[in-house]
C-alpha cells in the first residue's frame, strides 16, 4: 500500500471534489461503512449512492490533523475537522475521527465518529 497519510489525503480530496466515480480507487467493493445516524453502508454501489443522494453535506473540505497507522498499515486512524455546507446551504463545522481497516490495499471497513449528531 502507498503511504497511509497520502492515501487518506488523496481519498478526502476525491470526496471533497465530489468525484464519486473515483471512490472505487480507495474503497473495497464490499466496503462496510458505519456512521452515527445512518444504517450501515454496505458495498461500493451503496457508498456511491450515499455520497450522491443521502449525505447531508453538499460541499466542503476535510482537514486531517492526526493520523496513526499500524506497522502493516492495515489499520489506520485519522482525526481532524470538516468545514462546509449542508444541502440546505447552511454552514457546517464538525470534528471527526475515522477508523479504517484495509483489505487488498483498499478500505474494507470504515467507522466515523463525530462531535455532533448525525452529520
Amino acid at each position: 500500500m502507498v503511504n497511509a497519510q497520502d492515501f487518506i489525503a488523496d481519498m478526502f480530496e476525491v470526496i471533497d471534489s465530489s468525484d464519486w466515480e473515483n471512490l472505487a480507487s480507495y474503497f473495497h467493493h464490499e466496503i462496510q461503512y458505519s456512521r452515527p445516524g445512518f444504517f450501515v453502508i454496505s458495498g461500493l454501489a451503496d457508498l456511491i449512492d450515499f455520497y450522491r443522494n443521502r449525505r447531508i453535506i453538499l460541499a466542503g473540505k476535510h482537514s486531517v490533523e492526526n493520523l496513526c497507522a499500524s506497522d502493516s498499515q492495515k489499520c489506520v486512524i485519522a482525526s481532524g475537522s470538516f468545514s462546509g455546507f449542508d444541502r440546505g446551504n447552511r454552514p457546517l463545522t464538525v470534528r471527526f475521527c475515522d477508523v479504517y481497516l484495509f483489505q487488498n490495499e483498499k478500505i474494507f471497513r470504515r467507522e466515523t465518529f463525530f462531535n455532533s449528531p448525525a452529520v
